[in-house]
């Protein structure tokens, strides 16, 4: 007896997705908005940090964890969390994230202890990474042509144009003590936004996905997150303890095996946080290295420059706040003029003068509280943070350019998680090296411990800068131009 077939045994053609809806102008700002709540929340916990202090009994190490924890949680998960949203849904996650990261700002307004602000700030950093990378996947899945170039340009606006609202808001939020919350309410002021995120965010965002066939690098994450504590540790809270020469001791095995698990995920077919094929052309490394050095500088700067003037000149979280609209500003601004300008001059010159511009706005920023001192006006500190927004914009645009530039095209994502991972990586870390620095200096007065801080953060600009300038540009990859 012959078994015939019917038609439902044939294999049927795989069924193609719908592409997704377009991204309507209401739904970029829902976008936009949670991409505000996590930038906002370093500016605003900056101006509250003598505050915070005073509440939970914290010392500059405290304080200095405070910032920190944050920047390591969310460096640790940012690659990972690109790579859900690919798989389960960007909105999804999202809207995920944004859950999170109300719930965890709630937890860092109800603390009454350094321990529970260090845990709600691990669990906002956690959240943030979840829901920051499904913002600009979004805007790429879903628009195309002007429509994208638009929304891209004001992604790009809204980044450069946080550290100012951040700055203002937090200021006037703490100094306002609305309802006798204080600082807290530097917290609470995300959750009516986290709210209104979620309500039209679900409505407004559409879904998409990517192709899901990558897995997550949890070996590669844990590691690094272990070594940025190693290094992070010892660098706030010294030697005092045994247990932190131990850490430091580990470093280098903690990076060998790193890179060999790496390499390993690499070869393997996965992709990793921190693709090892990155590194293998120089350029590629020089502009890691100098996005690296200029972050660390940045954080630091901005962290003990707000910690001085509240914890010593006495200026109250508003005025530390108004004190920080040059460096906002002229960020933005320079963030306008820096690719014209680097595409004339050349990335490495580019690079150069704005290390000279920032290393003299950090100069004027301590000869400023050395002379003036107690009688320390808003307007000098403006001028002179003006001069460091200026001159990060340029080395910060300049380093992205040259890294990016020198990028094969199927790594072009993975070189842009790596990028910005390592960028917050360094956030945490130049925090606690400049604070580690003042702190310990405080003995011989705060003049000279600002001096010795910014002197440390000058220094390693200029070594970067030197470094940059020694190097000879080689042609750049045609297909990435536009990366860059």
């Amino acid at each position: 007896m012959t078994i015939q077939k019917h038609d439902d045994a044939q294999p049927r053609p795989p069924v193609k997705q719908a592409p997704p809806s377009t991204l309507s102008t209401h739904g970029l700002i829902v976008l936009v908005t949670g991409q505000l709540l996590t930038q906002l929340d370093f500016s605003i916990v900056n101006v509250a940090l003598d505050r915070i202090g005073d509440s939970l009994g914290a010392d500059a190490t405290g304080l200095v964890l405070v910032v920190a924890c944050y920047g390591i949680s969310f460096a640790t998960l940012l690659g990972a969390s690109g790579r859900l949203g690919d798989r389960y849904g960007r909105k999804r996650l999202f809207l995920i994230g944004s859950v999170g990261f109300c719930i965890a700002s709630m937890l860092c307004g109800l603390a009454t202890s350094l321990a529970a602000m260090l845990a709600g700030r691990l669990f906002q950093g956690a959240f943030g990474a979840l829901l920051m990378p499904q913002i600009l996947a979004t805007i790429h899945a879903t628009l195309q042509g002007a429509r994208h170039s638009r929304a891209v340009g004001i992604y790009t606006a809204v980044a450069g144009l946080s550290v100012v609202v951040g700055q203002v808001l937090g200021g006037w939020l703490v100094s306002a003590n609305l309802f006798g919350l204080g600082w807290r309410l530097g917290f609470f002021v995300n959750l009516p936004v986290c709210v209104l995120v979620l309500g039209f965010g679900a409505f407004l965002i559409p879904e998409t996905r990517g192709d899901g066939t990558s897995e997550a690098d949890t070996g590669g994450m844990m590691l690094f997150g272990l070594f940025l504590l190693c290094l992070l540790l010892p660098a706030s809270l010294g030697n005092d303890w045994p247990i932190m020469r131990w850490l430091v001791v580990a470093l280098l095995p903690l990076g060998f095996v790193l890179l060999r698990v790496e390499a390993r995920c690499e070869a393997g077919g996965g992709k990793p946080l921190l693709p090892p094929s990155l590194f293998h052309a120089p350029m590629v490394l020089t502009g890691f290295f100098a996005e690296a050095a200029v972050t660390f500088c940045y954080a630091g700067y901005l962290f003990v420059t707000a910690l001085c003037l509240q914890s010593e000149v006495g200026f109250s979280p508003l005025r530390s706040g108004d004190s920080f609209c040059g460096l906002g500003a002229m960020f933005f601004l320079g963030s306008l003029t820096s690719k014209p300008l680097g595409e004339r001059l050349g990335n490495h010159r580019a690079f150069m003068f704005g290390t000279g511009l920032t290393v003299a706005g950090i100069i004027a920023t301590a000869w400023a509280i050395r002379a003036f001192g107690p009688s320390l006006g808003v307007i000098h500190i403006i001028a002179a943070s003006g001069l460091v927004g200026f001159g990060n914009a340029f080395m910060l645009t300049s380093a992205y350019r040259i890294a990016l530039s020198h990028v094969e095209r199927h790594h072009a994502g993975e070189a842009s998680v790596a990028l910005a991972t390592v960028q917050q990586g360094c956030f945490a870390l130049g925090t606690a090296f400049a604070g580690a620095v003042y702190s310990g200096l405080l003995p011989s007065g705060y003049m000279e411990a600002f001096a010795g801080a910014a002197f440390s953060l000058c220094v390693l600009l200029m070594v970067v800068g030197c470094l940059i300038a020694r190097q000879k540009s080689p042609p750049t990859e045609p297909s990435l131009r536009d990366l860059s």
